[in-house]
């Protein structure tokens, strides 16, 4: 595909598309809320202005060495999070995952059980990666729980590894290799569908 906005990628309650101008207000929204950021890798506040300025230089590096998806709720088409690819090595093969749920109220829904396959999917098939790997704080164990509920193994804790929230914080690493996906991804396919 030579446009990531042309991408889609569309499961039964959400679908994944190219994240445009448009839903960048939502971005300091949900990164400023309290409850939110106190799981995400980066300092707050952030505003309308930073975000447009982080977009220009993200749209420069679209498809080369990062992917942006907007998660749409496919009944209302309301962008409800963000997700994608970082540092995508095509030499060495793997990338980074990222994703948030903005809307509090689509939370405790399992949607990142749906958005989490269509990514792997995109990843292993499409763009031939062998490891898809991200990282959490250690406030954030409610996120690594869902990760390893869809195939991620934590192989490293990394002490004193990234500043955020006023201090060095440790980083917990989660990866999937693509072998461990496909042999996966039948079983799961089965078991898709329900909450």
């Amino acid at each position: 595909m030579s446009d990531h906005r042309e991408m889609v990628f569309s499961g039964t309650r959400v679908y994944l598309r190219g994240l445009e101008e448009n839903d960048l207000t939502l971005r300091p929204k949900w990164f400023n809320d309290p409850e939110i950021n106190r799981t995400l890798l980066m300092d707050y506040p952030i505003s309308l202005a930073t975000t447009m300025a982080w977009f220009r230089r993200a749209a420069q590096e679209q498809h080369h060495s990062r992917i942006d998806l907007s998660i749409c709720d496919t009944a209302t088409d309301r962008v409800i999070g963000m997700t994608g690819l970082l540092r995508i090595d095509r030499r060495h093969l793997h990338a980074q995952f990222y994703m948030t749920i903005g809307e509090k109220d689509y939370w405790g829904r399992h949607i990142p059980d749906e958005v989490i396959p269509m990514v792997l999917r995109y990843a292993f098939g499409n763009l031939n990666l062998n490891k898809i790997y991200l990282w959490t704080i250690p406030a954030n164990t409610h996120a690594r729980r869902v990760y390893e509920r869809n195939g991620f193994v934590q192989e490293a804790c990394m002490a004193q590894h990234f500043y955020c929230r006023g201090a060095l914080q440790d980083i917990y690493q989660h990866r999937i290799l693509k072998e461990e996906w496909l042999k996966d991804a039948p079983r799961k396919k089965t078991s898709e569908g329900g909450d």
